[in-house]
């Protein structure tokens, strides 16, 4: 699939890499012309960002209507004009390729944590969604800015097993939700290693309960 044949008012997930630091954000395509995709303006604290720079690794990811996601490396960006309105139009000479931009394996929660940015005075509870040994996602009303997606400090309490850490984030995606709430996704900076051991027990006791027999059927 090229890039261009991707449809207008779709939405575009684009990843920045530059050494040891990313940037996750969303666009919408307003335009197509010559395989190039025209995007709503990408900012950054409300200023359009300028994706020039050295070593700069830009990728692309789309999930159409089957829920298959595909994704293009070597991507550009640059600024233009469509229909009289700035923009960012991105181009890829490559095809894309299917990606599972979930690999790592995830725990399913709907628990509560708390977390706090620098420019809060006290934490503030959330609910918990997944987490994995390098990251977690969860909901929340708050509408954090991305000056603040850096760092956040991440309070994790499982009272049954005993088990309680603060943990730093980096925030990656923000997401709209359901009833004015939003959906992020966040990279543990690092993971300590109780918390490995936490989520590998957490897992490996998952994985036990899902092959033991349901021996109700047979009663």
């Amino acid at each position: 699939m090229r890039i261009g044949e991707i449809p207008v008012n779709e939405r575009i997930q684009i990843r920045v890499v530059q050494g040891d630091l990313r940037f996750e954000c969303e666009a919408i395509i307003v335009a197509k012309r010559d395989d190039k995709l025209y995007l709503s303006p990408i900012k950054h604290e409300g200023q359009i960002i300028d994706f020039r720079g050295d070593k700069l690794q830009i990728l692309a990811f789309y999930v159409g209507n089957g829920g298959q996601a595909v994704g293009w490396s070597a991507c550009r960006i640059k600024k233009d004009i469509v229909h009289g309105k700035l923009c960012h139009v991105l181009t890829s000479s490559r095809d894309s390729v299917r990606v599972n931009r979930r690999m790592e394996k995830r725990i399913r929660t709907d628990m509560r944590a708390a977390l706090r940015t620098m420019s809060m005075e006290k934490e503030v509870e959330i609910n918990l969604k997944n987490y994995s040994l390098g990251g977690v996602g969860f909901v929340s009303a708050l509408d954090i800015r991305e000056s603040e997606f850096y760092p956040v400090a991440l309070l994790f309490a499982d009272h049954v097993q005993g088990f309680r850490i603060s943990m730093r984030i980096h925030i990656l995606r923000k997401l709209p939700y359901q009833d004015n709430l939003f959906y992020y996704g966040a990279q543990i900076t690092p993971a300590e290693d109780r918390w490995v051991d936490y989520v590998q027990k957490k897992m490996t006791d998952l994985q036990a309960r899902q092959k033991k027999p349901d021996l109700s059927a047979q009663l």
